[in-house]
């Protein structure tokens, strides 16, 4: 390849080789799972009429000449072919036994491969290390290893197995074993990241039946079947695949749509989906079909309380519990739907109808019934249900507060001040806003001392904000102690110099020690900063009417009811300031503004007049 001026220009390709399949831990453990017990592990093909390959999975040898796979890999195939561990064809000769109801199938091979044990898989716990061999998209046989992540139950005698191996789709029909290689399931997938585990027992229930030919088989798409789309339908629901889980069932609906579990678990699914129209058309299907079903009344109220038709949800839940005296969760949602209609005394006896029933968790009822107690006016009682609430959840936010006003509500200071501490402790951000709270409860009922207390636990928190040093002297002063108010007040303005009414208090605190002069200082510098406030020259005002300086006493109560017209006692002690400097007519043209603002100080100022 030549460039313009003639060189020769090389262009070097790189070809990264990427590995096709996953990555699969190989832990010693691993190692010794796949060595023992890749010998019986079979890669499979499936082909149909054109003899190209349908499906691929794996199966695994139960028992000398028969091979355990999902039904759903041969359902159409008009035959099956196998490889071993060494790549080595597996002759398939055909079908020996189905379950449909569970996707297995038993298939008849040729050889003398040495099966795998079976182990018992009801003695799977949570968490148990689990390893799974298989085969990849090469057909190679490999191992993956997991846990065990969950139990789902299938049935109410049946449960399958989910775990938390990493594996991909042709692992559907391989084994689960564990760490002495015994069989505990066999894994099986719908379809791409749709797979559970189902138990070994259930393996051991089918029984063998002479061996059909593939080619004899009544061929079918399993998933389309009742069988197969029921059971992904209920397997896609217990792995909240809701969307797989409806497709599959709106199958069965249209060719059983006289199932009535059918239409619970789509009623079920659609609740999930907040598809709510379709639940509630979904859950009167099902009590057309069974009037007695408890649950399908308990779903259906359900319903109609999320969608916050609350007055239609109280007959079905109220059927639940007719039905069943100890649907737990029903009591509950009545009480749900009275409190949100504002029935609180309704909404109290469903929630202790609930709790007489003892349930497993018993904190949020507990809590509201606490909100309902108070609602009734019941305090003391929503202070036990309260404190019932922590027993379950002590460290619970909204729990403590509620605890802690309603002490508040009962006069009982201490023990709200208590929790409004602890409060601070589990969410420190917030002390503050909690010692705050103390700080003004203290306040309205006079207990400054205590009130000063945490205002100065508050301070220690903040030094610099000038807001909680003023309401410290705010709380110095209402006791009277106007040395340590007027010292409080003076570090609010070392914080924040234009603080107005820092000065204004610092100016009341001297009045009040008839200390005039430095009064008047203190409210001249408050309207500096806030010149149009009236009561700060009227304060100016009085004080040089205290020292008995009526010439500079006039000047601030002018301009006190020049800024306020209606200020009744500013037009007052004008008029007094008139008299004492012998100026009676000016005094009597005050008089006559203060008549229809005042009466009562216009007729104690007439006495003076003349």
């Amino acid at each position: 390849m030549k460039g313009k001026k003639g060189k020769r220009i090389f262009l070097l390709f790189v070809l990264i080789s990427l590995p096709f399949t996953l990555l699969f831990s190989q832990t010693e453990e691993a190692r010794k799972i796949l060595e023992e017990n890749n010998a019986g592990v079979i890669s499979l093909e499936a082909y149909g009429d054109d003899k190209e390959v349908i499906s691929e999975g794996s199966g695994f040898v139960v028992e000398q000449g028969t091979i355990a796979t999902s039904y759903q890999l041969v359902s159409q195939a008009m035959s099956v072919e196998g490889k071993n561990f060494k790549g080595k064809k597996v002759k398939i000769e055909g079908i020996l036994a189905v379950e449909k109801n569970l996707n297995i199938a038993l298939l008849k091979i040729k050889g003398k491969a040495l099966p795998l044990s079976l182990g018992d898989s009801d003695e799977l716990e949570m968490g148990k290390k689990v390893f799974a061999v298989g085969s990849n998209r090469l057909g190679e046989i490999i191992v993956s290893e997991g846990n065990v992540s969950d139990f789902l139950s299938l049935t109410a005698n049946q449960r399958v197995i989910e775990t938390s191996l990493s594996i991909p789709q042709n692992f559907s029909g391989a084994p689960l074993l564990d760490m002495n290689g015994q069989v505990l399931g066999m894994i099986i997938f719908f379809e791409r990241k749709l797979k559970f585990t189902l138990p070994s027992n259930l393996l051991k229930t089918l029984k063998k039946q002479t061996v059909k030919k593939f080619k004899d088989w009544q061929h079918e798409d399993y998933l389309s079947t009742l069988e197969g789309a029921f059971l992904a339908g209920k397997i896609s629901s217990l792995l909240d695949e809701t969307g797989k889980a409806q497709k599959y069932l709106e199958i069965v609906a249209k060719s059983s749509p006289e199932e009535t579990e059918i239409h619970a678990l789509l009623a079920s699914i659609y609740n999930r989906q907040r598809n709510y129209e379709r639940a509630i058309s979904a859950y009167k299907k099902v009590l057309e079909l069974d009037r007695n079903r408890d649950d399908a009344y308990y779903g259906l109220g359900t319903v109609y309380l999320k969608m916050r038709r609350f007055q239609e949800a109280i007959s079905p839940l109220q059927k639940a519990v007719e039905l069943n005296l100890d649907h737990k969760n029903a009591y509950f949602h009545i009480g749900n739907v009275y409190e949100e209609l504002k029935e609180f005394a309704k909404a109290a006896e469903a929630y202790e109808n609930f709790l007489n029933l003892k349930p497993e968790s018993a904190w949020e009822a507990y809590f509201r019934l606490g909100l309902c107690r108070i609602e009734i006016g019941e305090l003391e009682k929503s202070i036990t249900a309260f404190q019932s609430a922590l027993k379950d959840k002590p460290r619970d936010f909204k729990i403590n507060y509620n605890l802690a006003q309603t002490y508040q509500k009962l006069k009982q200071h201490e023990k709200a001040e208590e929790v409004f501490k602890f409060l601070a402790q589990i969410s420190p951000d917030d002390a503050s806003t909690f010692y705050r709270t103390i700080l003004r409860m203290y306040d309205e009922v006079g207990k400054s001392e205590k009130a000063i207390e945490a205002a100065k636990y508050i301070i220690e928190m903040n030094p610099e904000n000038e807001i909680d040093v003023y309401n410290l002297g705010l709380m110095y002063m209402k006791l009277k102690r106007h040395n340590e108010a007027i010292e409080t007040f003076n570090e609010v303005l070392a914080l924040n110099p234009a603080y107005e009414y820092a000065y204004y208090y610092i100016g009341y605190c001297y009045s009040q020690q008839k200390k005039y002069r430095k009064s008047i200082e203190a409210f001249k510098k408050f309207v500096e900063l806030d010149p149009d406030n009236a009561d700060g020259w009227f304060n100016i005002g009085i004080g040089h009417m205290l020292l008995k300086d009526f010439e500079s006493a006039l000047g601030p109560l002018k301009k006190t009811v020049e800024l306020r017209p209606d200020y009744g006692n500013a037009l007052y002690n004008l008029a007094i300031v008139y008299l004492n400097l012998h100026d009676n007519y000016s005094a009597r043209e005050i008089h006559k503004k203060l008549t229809p603002i005042n009466p009562a100080l216009a007729q104690k100022l007439k006495k003076y007049l003349r």
